[in-house]
C-alpha cells in the first residue's frame, strides 16, 4: 500500500470515539492525524494551513464547525479542502456548509472505507478547465445560475445522493448530467431512466432485471438499468412515479447496494450513484401517502432545486442566442439575429415550458422565419399541450386570428418538410392522425 507520509490531516470533534477511530484508520494507512476536540484551538490550529485535509464536526461547544468553515474560507482562506462530520438528524446543516465551501460531508457512524474513500476524492483536485468546459452547459450569467453551477460542482465531488426538483423543461437531466461530467465517475455509465414511461408490471424488471423463466415471455437473463449502471450514475427521472411496492425494494437497494434480480434467489452487488429528479411536489406527495416517507429522505440528502425559467430572465436572450446559433446552422437558416422587438417579446414572455419551450421556439423560428432579421410577427408560443395559444400578431385587431395563424403555420412547416405528414407532425408536436385533421379543417391544400 502506498504510504502517504507527508499527506497531514487535521480532525476537530467533540467526541474522543471519533478522534480516536479517525486518528486510528488514517494512521493506518500512512497520514500524518493531529486532532483536537476544542473548537476554537481547531480553528487556530486550521488557520496555520499546514494540513493537506481537515475533518470537521458539525456541532460542537464554543463553536459550531459552520462558524469555523466560514472563517476558515471567507476570512482566512486555507488550501486544504475540508470535510463536514454530521449526524443524521444536522444532514441539511451539512448541506448548507457545502455551499459555504466544504468539499463533503460524512454521517455519523461512518465506516473505515467511507472515511478513507471521504479524504482520498478530497486529496484528488480538479483540472479546473475541464470543470469550466463541462459547466458551459448552463446557459446564462445570473446570479442564480452561478449559485447553480457551485452548488454543481460541489455536489458532483460526493458520492451523495441528489434530487433534483424543478418544473417540466427546466433542464434536470441536463444538471444530472453536468454532475455525472464533474464526478469521478465521469468515465463510467450514465444511465438515465424515465420512470413516467416504464409499464407497471415490467417495472421491476427495467429497473432491477430477471433471470430466464422469471415470468412468462421472459426467455433470456437480462440486466435491469442497476446493473447497467454499476460503477456510474443512474438518474431516477419521474421518480414519484414508482409505485409504492417498487419504492419498498428500491430503498433496500439504496441502503445495501444489492439489486434484487427477479427471479433470482441471490442479490447482485452494485456501485452506483443514484440522482433522482421530480417536477411533483414529492412532500405533499409524500403527505398523501403515495411515497415512502423513509425514502424520501434516502434520497433528498442533497436536494437542488431548479428555477423555472420566469424566475431568472435576465438568461432569457443568452439561452435563445446560444440556440438560435445552433439551429440556423442546421436548418441552413436564413435567419441571422433577433430584433430589439423579438428580444423584449421573449423576455416578458412566460414560459410555461421552461428552456425546453424556449429551446423548440427557436428552432421553429429557424425553420419558419424567411427574413434574416426575427420581428414580432415571427414569433409563436406553443403551450405544454402542444397547441398553438399566443399568436405575437395582435388578433384583437381583426387583422389575423389563432386560426389563420394556426393555418399559416401548419403550410410553412409542410412546405419546409416537402409535405411529409410524419415529419411535419413530429416538428409540430402532434400525432399524423391530427395532423391530417387539422390539413382537412382548414382546406390545407397538400399538393406539391
Amino acid at each position: 500500500m502506498l504510504v502517504k507520509k507527508a499527506i497531514k490531516i487535521l480532525v476537530i470533534d467533540d467526541e474522543e470515539s471519533i478522534r480516536d477511530g479517525c486518528d486510528q484508520v488514517l494512521s493506518r494507512v500512512g497520514y500524518q492525524v493531529e486532532s483536537t476536540g476544542d473548537a476554537i484551538g481547531g480553528l487556530e490550529m486550521a488557520l496555520r494551513d499546514i494540513y493537506d485535509v481537515v475533518l470537521l464536526d458539525i456541532r460542537m461547544p464554543g463553536m459550531s464547525g459552520l462558524d469555523i468553515l466560514r472563517k476558515l474560507k471567507h476570512e482566512n482562506t486555507i488550501s486544504a479542502p475540508v470535510i463536514i462530520i454530521t449526524g443524521y438528524g444536522t444532514i441539511q446543516m451539512a448541506v448548507e456548509a457545502m455551499r459555504h465551501g466544504a468539499h463533503n460531508f460524512l454521517t455519523k457512524p461512518f465506516s473505515a472505507t467511507e472515511l478513507k474513500k471521504a479524504v482520498e476524492d478530497a486529496l484528488d483536485r480538479y483540472d479546473m478547465r475541464n470543470v469550466e468546459e463541462t459547466l458551459s452547459v448552463l446557459i446564462g450569467k445570473s446570479d442564480y445560475l452561478k449559485e447553480l453551477k457551485e452548488t454543481i460542482q460541489r455536489v458532483a465531488q460526493t458520492d451523495s445522493t441528489v434530487l433534483i426538483t424543478g418544473e417540466s423543461g427546466t433542464g434536470k437531466e441536463l444538471v444530472a448530467h453536468t454532475i455525472q461530467g464533474l464526478s469521478k465517475r465521469s468515465n463510467k455509465p450514465f444511465v438515465p431512466v424515465d420512470c413516467s414511461s416504464l409499464v407497471e408490471s415490467l417495472m421491476e424488471s427495467e429497473l432491477f432485471g430477471h433471470v430466464k423463466g422469471a415470468f412468462s415471455g421472459a426467455t433470456e437473463s437480462r440486466e435491469g438499468r442497476f446493473q447497467t449502471a454499476d460503477k456510474g450514475t443512474l438518474l431516477l427521472d419521474e421518480i414519484s412515479n414508482i409505485s409504492l411496492n417498487i419504492q419498498a425494494k428500491l430503498l433496500r437497494v439504496i441502503q445495501e447496494q444489492e439489486v434484487p434480480r427477479v427471479g433470482s434467489s441471490l442479490p447482485d452487488k452494485v456501485d452506483v450513484r443514484l440522482i433522482a429528479a421530480t417536477n411533483k411536489d414529492i412532500r405533499a406527495e409524500v403527505e398523501s401517502g403515495k411515497f415512502r416517507e423513509d425514502l424520501f429522505y434516502r434520497i433528498s440528502v442533497v436536494p437542488i432545486d431548479i428555477k423555472p425559467l420566469r424566475e431568472h430572465k435576465s438568461d432569457i436572450l443568452p439561452i435563445a442566442q446560444h440556440y438560435l446559433n445552433i439551429y440556423k446552422k442546421r436548418h441552413n437558416s436564413k435567419v441571422q439575429r433577433l430584433s430589439e422587438e423579438a428580444k423584449k417579446s421573449l423576455i416578458s414572455y412566460n414560459w410555461p415550458g421552461n428552456v425546453r419551450e424556449l429551446k423548440n421556439t427557436m428552432e421553429r423560428l429557424c425553420v419558419l422565419c424567411e427574413n434574416d432579421v426575427v420581428n414580432l410577427s415571427d414569433i409563436l408560443y406553443y403551450e405544454q399541450n402542444g397547441g398553438v395559444k399566443v399568436p405575437v400578431v395582435d388578433s384583437l385587431s381583426g387583422k389575423m386570428t389563432l386560426v389563420d395563424v394556426e393555418k399559416e403555420h401548419i403550410e410553412k412547416v409542410l412546405r419546409h418538410f416537402n409535405f411529409q405528414i410524419s415529419k411535419t407532425a413530429e416538428f409540430l408536436g402532434i400525432d399524423r392522425k391530427t395532423l391530417r385533421m387539422k390539413i382537412r379543417n382548414y382546406s390545407i391544400k397538400t399538393e406539391h
